[in-house]
């Protein structure tokens, strides 16, 4: 008995230690940090993704993160402000995302979350500017690749050629990281500017005139050219202090050069306006040979200092006017119609404005100075501070063109007609002339029937409308058989393009004899334009005593589209029907019972159905013979055409074809079914919906929306992705499976990722929602083989004690 204790006590402290690996050590994770930005423009059209230069969580690659691309509105931003979360726009979750014309006036946020099956929780969240449109995008592009060439030159372009030692070499790399980190943040791959004051540690700098005590002219750094231009001779700014004396106005704003004082302000003398030595060796005022020829100063032969930037134009100003006329168009319209451009000298010199034109052939528009001092060459001297105005008019005579006429005028400085001010481009578009008066109803007037001696009859009214591109003066219309009143109370001329109505009444005049009277009404303008439509007139007076005899069965209704309203006038009922009498044919109304029909609005069969109605008699026609006053009309409404899904229409998304992924990799996918976005379905219509997915002979299946699933494969090679798709049938109450079934895949790989920890295989198995990652690294091989050892002590001792009762 001793030795059966024994043996259970070591078999129980052998399966205590095969069960130590069963416990789960869950792995820290390691928190995204730092700050989040967004390489790229947003503008439309522009590929943005994340900049990870200042995220400093370490060991994180791209990878190691999920991304999330949201669209942030006006409306976003406002109920964020007040305090709500607003759901944002879901864009797309790849590692770029494209900007689309939608994206535009809105804001991009990127949201990136670190992956634990990686290592890496928390978010980090990054909002870009607001998006501007592809030509808006392009000049901003335009602007950061020109500072990005200022700020090459600044820091390289005018450093020594000739081979340095290896210290010298490491002097200018670390003077680089200095200039660097003297700007601002990079901002959408900008550069920051650097300050004036700051020097890069073995930079060369330009070479300077050997005498002392001159005054050097230098370029501005902060001079802006409209448009994005450049012009190569632009006229700078000179530093009027030599190195080291205090400037008289240090600050420059808006890109306009300070003032110097007036101690110190060079006067003019036809040099640009700057004193010189007589001794200066360089009178061309050339920059010294190391310097970029396209940089060179402007010559001393130009008397203006104003450059474009220093021209201001109004905020409300137009560039590019845009006028439209409707051929034939009078001088009194032009004037009416044209526009001006307002310019502003901020500079503290006099400058001379010049106009010239280019474009069509036919002059479309002309542009004259408001205060033009020389007529002849079409010029303006604008003071310091003043203003001068264009005003662009467009030309008449022009004939309608399929294509808009246009002009193009250049605002140059006369004294430097290569500083370009402005460009203004007029369109002028010249439409056919276009008559169209539409009635409204467009249906003739059936006054029905009155009785011999009848007082009056009521008016009824039609209204015409103006959509044509031109203002209609109308001729009041007249009865030309004399039998019917017209009479309007609104105006007879009519605006164009809709906006201009007239409403006629309409009735025929008292006391007319027995008889029919039927007449069209025609509705004319002053221009000659006549109505294709008129005005058609029907009414019969009938002798004091008419019997009805018949009734006349109306015209059947066929070939209504499925689901018409139930209703007569959407069924296209008659109002009136055809009676026989004893005074001849006569028309009277009817009263029709639609709802008591067999009609099913809902049915998506061929429906052919009657509807019953019930006449009223007219004025002085009697029922003496008693006769039955109900009819019937027949009715035939179409069959439903069926919405039929296509399998072509089944797609995958989420995973890419061909794509590339690692062991460590948890994969995503959507499966979209064709037809599946209906959501008011008819009997008759299919869909498909998604019900399965395999990968590795593995098969999962869904039983609802939504029809994602997340897998990770443990080793690397090719693999495919398939999808199962399910046809169904609508029957009018719900969806029915059909024989039919469709499968879609996706081909893609998958490689051999790099462990991190020692010993820790980090490949999630397959699953609908990743593996989770234990950091537990320890060896369990020795742990089954304890584990097996204890399980053969126990059937042993088993058959031991068995054999020892057995004797």
């Amino acid at each position: 008995m001793r030795k059966e204790r024994v043996l259970a006590v070591i078999m129980s402290v052998l399966m205590a230690l095969s069960m130590l690996p069963i416990t789960v050590f869950a792995a820290e994770t390691t928190a995204l940090n730092g700050k989040l930005n967004i390489q790229g423009i947003a503008a439309e059209g522009k590929t943005l993704s994340a900049d990870f230069k200042e995220v400093n969580t370490e060991g994180m690659t791209e990878d190691d993160v999920t991304y999330l691309w949201s669209r942030k509105t006006f409306d976003d931003e406002a109920a964020e402000n007040a305090g709500e979360t607003p759901e944002l726009k879901e864009l797309g979750k790849e590692k770029t995302y494209t900007v689309t014309q939608e994206d535009i006036g809105s804001k991009i946020v990127l949201t990136i979350t670190g992956k634990e099956e990686n290592g890496y929780s928390g978010t980090l969240t990054v909002t870009s500017d607001e998006v501007v449109d592809a030509e808006s995008g392009a000049a901003l592009e335009a602007a950061a690749e020109a500072q990005k060439e200022d700020a090459s030159e600044e820091t390289g372009e005018d450093q020594t050629t000739d081979e340095e030692s290896t210290d010298d070499q490491q002097d200018n790399a670390d003077s680089t990281e200095d200039i660097d980190a003297a700007g601002t943040e990079t901002v959408d791959e900008i550069p920051p500017a650097t300050s004036d004051d700051q020097q890069t540690e073995g930079q060369v700098t330009e070479e300077q005139p050997e005498q002392t005590g001159e005054i050097q002219e230098v370029p501005t750094e902060d001079t802006l050219v409209k448009d994005d231009q450049m012009e190569d001779n632009q006229l700078t700014q000179a530093d009027d202090s030599a190195e080291g004396e205090d400037k008289a106005g240090t600050e420059t704003v808006d890109g306009i050069p300070p003032a110097t004082s007036d101690d110190t302000y060079p006067a003019e003398d036809g040099n640009n306006g700057t004193t010189e030595d007589p001794s200066n060796e360089n009178p061309s005022n050339e920059e010294p040979s190391n310097k970029d020829s396209s940089n060179e100063e402007p010559s001393n032969e130009n008397p203006s200092q104003v450059t474009a930037d220093q021209i201001t134009i109004g905020e409300k100003d137009s560039l590019t006017p845009d006028f439209s006329f409707v051929q034939g168009y009078t001088t009194d319209d032009a004037t009416a119609a044209q526009k001006t451009v307002t310019f502003t000298n901020n500079s503290d010199t006099a400058v001379a404005l010049s106009v010239t034109v280019s474009g069509d052939e036919n002059q479309a528009a002309t542009a004259v100075w408001a205060e033009q001092t020389d007529a002849q060459t079409n010029t303006v001297t604008v003071d310091p501070g003043a203003s001068a105005t264009l005003t662009i008019t467009p030309v008449t005579g022009l004939g309608a063109n399929a294509n808009p006429y246009q002009q193009t005028f250049t605002v140059n400085n006369v004294n430097d007609p290569a500083a370009m001010i402005a460009t203004i481009t007029a369109t002028v578009t010249v439409q056919d002339i276009s008559h169209d008066l539409t009635p409204n109803p467009n249906e003739p007037l059936d006054f029905a029937t009155a009785k011999k001696g009848y007082s009056a009859v009521d008016a009824k009214t039609i209204t015409y409308i103006n959509n044509g591109n031109v203002p209609e003066t109308v001729i009041m219309p007249v009865s030309q058989s004399g039998n019917y009143e017209i009479t309007t109370e609104d105006s007879l001329t009519l605006a164009p393009n809709g906006e201009g109505r007239i409403t006629f009444s309409v009735r025929p005049k008292a006391g007319l004899a027995v008889g029919s009277y039927t007449e069209t009404i025609k509705v004319a303008t002053k221009s000659g334009f006549e109505a294709t439509t008129p005005i058609s007139v029907a009414f019969q007076v009938i002798k004091d005593t008419a019997t009805i005899t018949k009734i006349q069965q109306p015209a059947a209704v066929s070939g209504l589209p499925n689901g018409t309203e139930k209703s007569a006038s959407s069924l296209n009922l008659p109002s009136a029907v055809v009676i026989e009498t004893t005074a001849g044919n006569m028309k009277a109304a009817v009263s029709w019972n639609v709802k008591g029909s067999s009609y099913r609005q809902s049915a998506t069969e061929e429906q052919n159905f009657t509807v019953s109605g019930t006449i009223t008699l007219p004025d002085g026609v009697d029922n003496d013979n008693n006769l039955n006053l109900a009819t019937s009309i027949d009715v035939n409404v179409k069959a439903y055409s069926p919405k039929i899904a296509s399998a072509e229409n089944n797609i995958i998304t989420g995973i890419d074809y061909n794509g590339v992924y690692t062991t460590q990799s948890k994969i995503s996918f959507t499966a979209v079914g064709a037809g599946m976005d209906n959501t008011s379905p008819r009997n008759g219509d299919t869909r498909y919906e998604p019900k399965s997915w395999t990968v590795l002979n593995n098969t999962l299946g869904w039983d609802a929306a939504p029809y994602t699933a997340s897998f990770g494969l443990a080793k690397s090679g090719d693999y495919t992705l398939k999808v199962n798709f399910e046809q169904q049938k609508y029957d009018g109450n719900s969806w029915q499976p059909t024989n039919t079934t469709d499968t879609r895949q996706v081909s893609f790989s998958v490689t051999k990722a790099n462990v991190t920890a020692p010993g820790a295989d980090l490949t999630p198995a397959i699953s609908r929602t990743g593996a989770v990652k234990t950091g537990d690294s320890t060896q369990i091989l020795p742990f089954i083989c304890i584990l097996i050892i204890a399980a053969g002590a126990i059937g042993g001792v088993v058959f031991y004690k068995k054999k020892n009762k057995n004797k």
